[in-house]
């Protein structure tokens, strides 16, 4: 089941995808036309590295060739790759080994930046942010996406920590994280996180329900209600130590949302259990409690959809009306709970036959009604003689031989469900009158109900 709030956020996976991918090549075009503003936004702070660049833009196009019901292998190629790409770098960082000098682009600007007192370099909170939205990518190429979103959740702290700390001026909070690596990791990671939307935590979330609804607005508030304390005590208290409390927003911020998550996927299992319970009082409402069958309701329900259908396709549709010959007499001399019994044993023995398209429901009384979809009133009647040689050559205990009568008729262009219904019966009353445990067929359209005559009690 696709809810609203997921085909939207579905839908922004790969313009998400594609803007992040773009803005990273709008950093590599900084580093080939010599424009430092693009990778360096702040005079003087932290630039993006080109292979962060890179990374970001793998990770941008893997959100863009995203697709849910496709096979994913741009996707798992490109997750794969930057998962290659950062483990090398982290390996550089905590060995001290150059690995990745040969594959770096752009070595004369770095040489240059370097010169100018300005050296670049991707940062470990960087390497780690692109490993984990890497490692979400490549779970994503194999469908597991509860994993995918726990790695996508941990990668969006990076750039989010990074974020809060030029928002509250605390540069050790963003360290070597450029402003457009944060920004470009905010774009590929929320890209990356919302392609699961339909799964775990964020299909519990996006629910349409109560649950969903609290947990959106329970998270929108825990991320801007201590941002914005935060700022504003920042921008307020002089002397305070803002590393401490900036941290400590984000933290909180992280833990009600991780809080609220889990509460939603609570309270989304109970909701289900709920419809679940809803679902089953709707089926025992539409369904005969002696026999197991659908009701009349049912059948109505059932019959309007398949008029519908039949109407669009214009493929035939053919109705079978049936009852037990003389089962007054049955209830009579054997009892009414053999009469049950003989009702509960005739819709066994005519689900045996019945194909899997056919409808059978229970009309109401010793009364039964077949719908069959795809038939005509030659497969109909077929289906009628053959239903009714199978009820009398059947055994039913505790009562004589039982036999049945049968009314068959087509749809016709232009009739609706309560005049093909009204056709069937005259069919069976005719059945009756012409000496039971038969098959009549009416093939013509009736000009109006007309009055039967008084049959004898079946």
């Amino acid at each position: 089941m696709r809810f609203p709030q997921i085909i939207r956020a579905l839908s922004l996976v790969r313009p998400l995808g594609l803007a992040g991918a773009l803005f990273s090549l709008l950093v590599l075009a900084g580093y080939l036309l010599g424009f430092e503003v693009l990778f360096r936004p702040m005079q003087g702070g932290p630039a993006t590295h080109p292979l962060s660049a890179v990374g970001l833009l793998l990770l941008g196009i893997g959100g863009f060739c995203w697709h849910p019901r496709r096979n994913n292998r741009g996707v798992l190629l490109a997750g794969s790759l930057v998962v290659l790409l950062m483990g090398l770098r982290l390996v550089e960082l905590a060995s001290g080994a150059t690995l990745l000098d040969g594959l770096t682009p752009f070595s004369h600007r770095l040489a240059e930046q370097a010169a100018a007192g300005h050296p670049i370099s991707t940062g470990s909170n960087t390497a780690l942010m692109c490993a984990c939205f890497g490692l979400a990518l490549v779970f994503i190429g194999f469908k597991r996406y509860s994993v995918a979103q726990q790695f996508s959740f941990v990668g969006l702290g990076f750039p989010l920590i990074s974020v809060t700390g030029y928002a509250y001026g605390i540069d050790k909070f963003y360290g070597q994280m450029a402003m457009t690596t944060a920004l470009g990791g905010l774009m590929v990671g929320v890209a990356i996180l919302l392609s699961g939307a339909h799964r775990s935590f964020l299909r519990s979330i996006l629910s349409p329900w109560v649950g969903g609804k609290i947990a959106r607005v329970q998270i929108l508030l825990g991320y801007v209600v201590p941002f914005l304390i935060g700022y504003c005590l920042a921008l307020t208290i002089a002397n305070n130590p803002l590393q401490q409390f900036g941290l400590f927003c984000v933290l909180i911020s992280a833990f009600i949302s991780m809080l609220v998550a889990f509460t939603a996927v609570i309270q989304e299992d109970m909701d289900r259990s709920r419809r679940s319970a809803e679902r089953r009082l709707l089926l025992v409402a539409t369904l005969d409690s002696l026999t197991n069958l659908p009701n009349r309701r049912r059948f109505y329900d059932h019959g309007l959809w398949l008029f519908e259908r039949v109407r669009r396709t214009g493929e035939p549709l053919s109705m079978l009306m049936f009852d037990i010959d003389f089962f007054k007499r049955i209830n009579d001399t054997h009892g009414h709970p053999t009469g049950d019994a003989v009702l509960q044993q005739l819709a066994s023995a005519a689900r045996s036959i019945l194909r899997r398209q056919d409808f059978l429901a229970r009309f109401g009384g010793e009364e039964f009604v077949i719908l069959m979809p795809g038939t005509n009133l030659a497969g109909a009647m077929q289906l009628g003689e053959k239903l009714r040689a199978h009820i009398a050559a059947t055994e039913f205990p505790k009562a004589e031989q039982v036999t049945i009568s049968l009314g068959c008729t087509e749809y016709l262009a232009g009739e609706d469900l309560h005049e093909l219904v009204a056709r069937a019966d005259m069919a069976l009353y005719q059945a009756k009158r012409e000496g039971r445990n038969r098959v009549i067929a009416i093939a013509q359209q009736l000009p109006g109900l007309v009055d039967i005559p008084e049959c004898q009690v079946a």
